[in-house]
């Protein structure tokens, strides 16, 4: 933008460009709130009158796409490890605990957030914004390389520390160029660009079973690559940090290391415990309960130090102040992330465990609830850009996700076609709640904290999502040890296996499937009855993954009927120039 831009343009009515334009502002002088969090946006490009208009150039349309592509980059590793986790657990000697590999990304991401996104606030977003992405390219080139387990947790850590700064950094750089009303169809064609990745099951599958695995993050890498070159060569937003103007020594008093240091650690800590519990130790041992109780305690720390001593807090009360529209969109993406999770995680296993294990097979029926995801984001975050109620919009995908998502339970190994369709159209549901959800509150605050409150949203909805995955993993595996040695057994005898030698035969079908030629009443037919006696009790047992589902789907229902109008909020209003 040239310096005859912030000349008066007569031709604009309605535009107090001098409440607006302050390049050259030194605001160590001004007397706005102690941690300069402009609640009246005096310093937006554009204000709520304006025409809203903004003059596209090619290097602002290459930024703008850079961003968009920036948010799919953030989360295409993960997708590709998800995939395929079994053929990586196998090449690295993983089967008991590569679990831990999707893990450490999503804990990294929900840890780093929050204090990178009050960073960018403070200080600006290019210079992170580009460390981040580093972050990621060196943790996929560690991923992609990997040759142990340890090198893959630590690839996975270390692009999961990235993406939680991009991912933010998406959603906030995107909102800040674009007319406040318009973000959400602005943030829906962000989200679009995710589209050629949503068959990554298939894609995992297919690459592992005739090249390697390794190809896909050799794919993710060269897509971040060529994102970080058009970010470094055309994004330079000219915003307004909160830090503008102040020297070195005053931005260093003023950033929160507490709140950084409590929040960090606390997080980490809680999810650890949570993902641990019950599937790598016992909930009752020392290992998971040390670290859940530091973990709950560190957090209510950092939120007390933040409402009560924090002199310049990570999180402002100006997030909140004069509305609470932010803290039930929060409330609403918390929940969302409960059943997010419970299909993410649960509904690509009865593919494999239900149905036929075939990787093609995967994959196909992988690609309705995969593309359905981002169809419904894309769908319902442009109609918050329309005059549909904002509440409307999220009470009918949370609806769908609720009602849909809990009709899964009447699923059986012999409705391969309904479990398709109903997780379809739930997942068009999840869609439509979980980022609109973000939008909403990114509409609604200040624009000094955007990128707080997209890593807040972002932290918040992966929280709930670890909360709901232990709620259901734990459901799952009570159900599931109870019911698999029933179900062969019961198939089994039907096939003609005899009652003396049920108990010798389901063990070597269960913990010992390498010997079952030499299991007492081993037949060929009696194996195949107990293959189809397993999909039955992986049915069984995910049907209360299902039906827990319902209750946390009710909470997300109930909390958009309580969202206030945002209408007042979707003005004309620029936050920066590209």
């Amino acid at each position: 933008m040239s310096e005859s831009t912030h000349e008066k343009d007569p031709s604009r009515t309605g535009e107090k460009e001098e409440q607006y334009f302050h390049d050259d502002i030194d605001k160590s002088k001004t007397n706005d709130t102690v941690d300069d969090v402009h609640i009246h946006n005096e310093l937006a490009f554009k204000g709520d009158d304006s025409d809203g208009h903004i003059e596209w150039t090619t290097r602002t349309l290459i930024a703008a796409c850079s961003l968009g592509g920036l948010y799919t980059g953030s989360q295409i590793m993960l997708y590709f490890v998800g995939g395929c986790l079994s053929y990586i657990q196998a090449e690295l000697g993983a089967e008991k605990n590569g679990s831990w590999l999707p893990v450490s990304n999503t804990l990294a991401i929900t840890a780093v957030a929050p204090f990178t996104g009050y960073l960018q606030d403070l200080l600006g977003r290019r210079n992170i914004t580009l460390f981040g992405s580093i972050l990621i390219m060196v943790g996929i080139s560690l991923i992609g390389g990997a040759r142990n387990f340890s090198m893959g947790v630590a690839g996975m850590t270390l692009s999961g520390a990235g993406a939680g700064i991009c991912e933010l950094t998406a959603l906030a750089g995107i909102s800040d160029i674009v007319p406040v009303r318009q973000r959400g169809i602005a943030l829906a064609m962000m989200t679009a660009c995710i589209v050629p990745f949503t068959p990554y099951v298939m894609y995992s599958q297919l690459l592992s079973r005739h090249a390697t695995w390794r190809w896909g993050q050799w794919i993710a890498l060269i897509w971040n690559g060529v994102v970080f070159v058009g970010l470094a060569t055309t994004y330079f937003p000219k915003s307004h940090p909160r830090m503008e103007g102040f020297t070195k020594r005053k931005i260093l008093a003023r950033i929160d290391y507490i709140g950084a240091v409590l929040s960090i650690t606390g997080i980490t800590l809680f999810l650890v415990a949570l993902q641990a519990g019950g599937y790598t130790h016992p909930w009752s041992s020392a290992y998971v309960l040390a670290q859940l109780i530091i973990g709950i305690l560190l957090i209510v720390s950092w939120v007390v130090w933040e409402a009560k001593f924090a002199k310049y807090p990570m999180v402002p009360k100006e997030m909140f102040q004069g509305q609470r529209i932010v803290a039930i969109a929060f409330f609403i993406a918390f929940v969302a992330g409960m059943d997010f999770y419970s299909v993410i995680n649960f509904f690509p296993l009865s593919f494999s465990a239900v149905y036929e294990p075939d990787p093609v097979q995967v994959g196909l029926k992988g690609l309705g609830y995969g593309i359905s995801t981002t169809v419904g984001a894309v769908f319902f975050n442009a109609l918050l850009s329309t005059k549909i109620p904002a509440k409307v919009i999220l009470i009918v995908a949370a609806i769908l996700m609720t009602a849909f998502g809990g009709a899964l339970a009447a699923t059986t190994p012999d409705t391969a076609k309904m479990a398709v369709g109903l997780g379809t159209i739930a997942s068009f549901g999840i869609g439509g709640v979980l980022v609109p959800s973000a939008t909403v509150a990114l509409i609604v605050v200040p624009d000094a904290l955007l990128a707080t409150t997209a890593a807040l949203s972002l932290s918040i909805r992966t929280i709930g999502g670890s909360i709901g995955f232990t709620i259901y993993y734990n459901v799952f595996v009570n159900k599931l040890t109870k019911a698999l040695p029933e179900r062969v057994a019961e198939y089994a005898m039907q096939a003609g296996l005899s009652a003396e030698d049920v108990t010798g035969f389901v063990t070597a079908f269960l913990t010992a499937p390498a010997t079952l030629a030499d299991a007492p009443g081993y037949t060929p037919e009696i194996a195949a009855a107990a293959t189809i006696g397993t999909k039955w009790a992986y049915a069984y047992a995910l049907r209360y993954v299902w039906i827990c589902s319902i209750p946390f789907g009710c909470l997300a229902v109930i909390g958009c009927c309580l969202l206030p109008s945002i209408k007042k909020y979707q003005t004309n209003r620029v936050a920066v120039a590209l």
